[in-house]
């Protein structure tokens, strides 16, 4: 996960990613009750007012419940990804952590797939490439579907599917000064999709449809995401001065 934090964490923070650790490596799975107020106090020397900020911004995220009688609870195991890291053209790693099935890769005109047909001339013989993002359970996430310029990476689909992440192929290609550009929105998956992450097609997600420029404005990538709703927080942290 990217993150941008100030050099000093913030006591509310600092026990927020205790928690989010703890559940990310298992320690604490759907349905295990946190530690009380009173002992995440003694365990980070704070008073009550951190503890209760951490908590509450938890529960905003989903990965904790509050339930009367058993106090807070682990909801969700989702993994947490930067919105800013998605918005852009990511060189360094992947968009969201974790692997890769391949769900299927095939070569067809630009004008016959209708992520492309508006972005690449008719004629371009462009690659799509269907995967879904997996959590350590191996549970779907993140359906991926990716529409590219043969023309400009005539290999690709040589490379390890299971592994790349585009933009940095592109880069070790020569091709450099990417530029992205960004669409979020509500939709419904079709049943494909919905399978590939265990939801049925009434569930809204939410969709991102992302699309690369070479540094001279020509399109090379649309990709687009669905989101599994409860198992990936989407998140902007923004550094206070």
């Amino acid at each position: 996960m990217t993150k941008l934090t100030p050099m000093t964490c913030a006591k509310h923070v600092e026990i927020r990613e205790w928690i989010e650790r703890e559940i990310s490596r298992g320690n604490l799975s759907i349905g295990d009750r946190l530690p009380t107020e009173r002992e995440l106090m003694e365990r980070f020397a704070v008073s009550r007012n951190p503890v209760q900020t951490a908590m509450s911004k938890l529960v905003e995220t989903g990965l904790v419940q509050r339930r009367r009688g058993s106090g807070t609870v682990v909801a969700s195991t989702g993994l947490r990804s930067s919105l800013m890291r998605l918005l852009h053209a990511t060189t360094d790693g992947p968009e969201v952590e974790g692997l890769h099935r391949v769900i299927s890769t095939r070569v067809t005109a630009a004008e016959h797939h209708p992520l492309s047909v508006d972005l690449f001339r008719a004629g371009t013989p462009i690659a799509e490439l269907v995967r879904v993002k997996l959590d350590s359970s191996s549970r779907g996430i993140v359906v991926e579907r990716c529409v590219i310029d043969l023309a400009m990476a005539p290999n690709i689909l040589n490379e390890d599917l299971a592994e790349l992440t585009t933009a940095a192929y592109y880069t070790s290609i020569g091709i450099s000064q990417l530029r992205a550009s960004s669409v979020l929105s509500a939709t419904h998956l079709t049943e494909s999709d919905a399978d590939h992450l265990d939801l049925d097609t009434t569930t809204p997600v939410v969709r991102q449809v992302r699309t690369l420029h070479t540094g001279n404005g020509k399109p090379i990538e649309r990709l687009e995401m669905l989101f599994h709703p409860t198992k990936l927080t989407l998140e902007v942290t923004q550094i206070e001065h």
